[in-house]
């Protein structure tokens, strides 16, 4: 990819009751603390930073104006399943179904084609990611490579070329996986999320900075309820962990981002969206 470097920034749009552990908890959550959506991207406009929306389709329709009004702004829309439904849960013939009618509908009500995917909890293997080029993907972004998530599971990426650590091409199908940098050998999500929320900051930046130093691509990613400004509901029957997860690091995320903006400025970062990023890639001279 050349020494220019990216970053991409990027939200899984979704509900407070798409959380696995609020999922699973069995308790009627009606709060969506979608302003957590409307929160990062005031941030972002804020420093001209276009993002990719990885959105449930069955939320979509639901948030239309808000959708529409951001795609006008310069952010992309991408799918994030049909429902926040790990796809390793289903079967390959219901998630080809499921995904294909999700892609049409989102393009039908956006005017858009809708380019990329990521699986809800980063739950993906190789024959889902070719379900995906089957169905007229550009791109996936499910790779988190890091074995502790409990829903990872390890791709093999056969046939993929690799472009630089974390991109992975194969007959114009792009896989952008997420940041990590290893600690004691093992590799660490540096990429936002609970992560990176939940991480003590003089790790976390110093582990990105490591990782920027060596590396000419970034992404960050994160959902709504982590920028939330409304009070997280108390879910019942959790475990402490879950509690602590729901919880901690919320009221000073929006701060850490900014620095993490900070950083990615300082080491001479352009800020992009994964279709521009596809799209630049497509269109490079391949080697021989």
């Amino acid at each position: 990819m050349g020494r220019k470097k990216y970053a991409v920034f990027t939200m899984d749009v979704e509900t407070f009751k798409d959380t696995e552990c609020v999922a699973k908890s069995g308790n009627d959550v009606t709060i969506d603390l979608l302003d957590g959506f409307d929160e990062y991207m005031e941030l972002l406009d804020r420093h001209n930073i276009k993002s990719t929306l990885f959105t449930v389709g069955s939320l979509a329709p639901k948030i239309a104006d808000r959708l529409k009004k951001n795609i006008k702004n310069g952010h992309r829309l991408a799918l994030h399943g049909h429902a926040h439904v790990a796809p390793m849960d289903v079967c390959e013939d219901e998630f080809r179904d499921e995904v294909s009618r999700a892609k049409e509908m989102l393009e039908e009500h956006f005017g858009e084609e809708i380019k990329g995917f990521r699986a809800p909890f980063f739950s993906l293997d190789d024959a889902r990611v070719n379900i995906l080029k089957e169905l007229g993907f550009k791109y996936d972004s499910s790779h988190l490579g890091f074995s502790a998530a409990r829903h990872t599971v390890k791709f093999k990426l056969d046939g993929f070329k690799k472009i630089t650590r974390n991109i992975f091409k194969k007959d114009g199908f792009f896989e952008f996986g997420l940041s990590t940098e290893k600690v004691f050998g093992q590799p660490f999500p540096i990429s936002g999320g609970g992560y990176s929320r939940i991480s003590n900051w003089m790790f976390l930046k110093t582990l990105i900075k490591i990782y920027l130093e060596k590396n000419d691509y970034y992404v960050f990613y994160l959902h709504p309820f982590e920028l939330t400004t409304q009070e997280i509901p108390k879910i019942h029957g959790l475990k402490s962990y879950d509690k602590f997860y729901l919880k901690y690091g919320i009221k000073n995320y929006k701060k850490r981002i900014e620095k993490i903006i900070s950083i990615l400025k300082k080491e001479g970062f352009n800020f992009i969206t994964f279709e521009e990023l596809s799209e630049k890639l497509s269109n490079e001279p391949q080697k021989a």
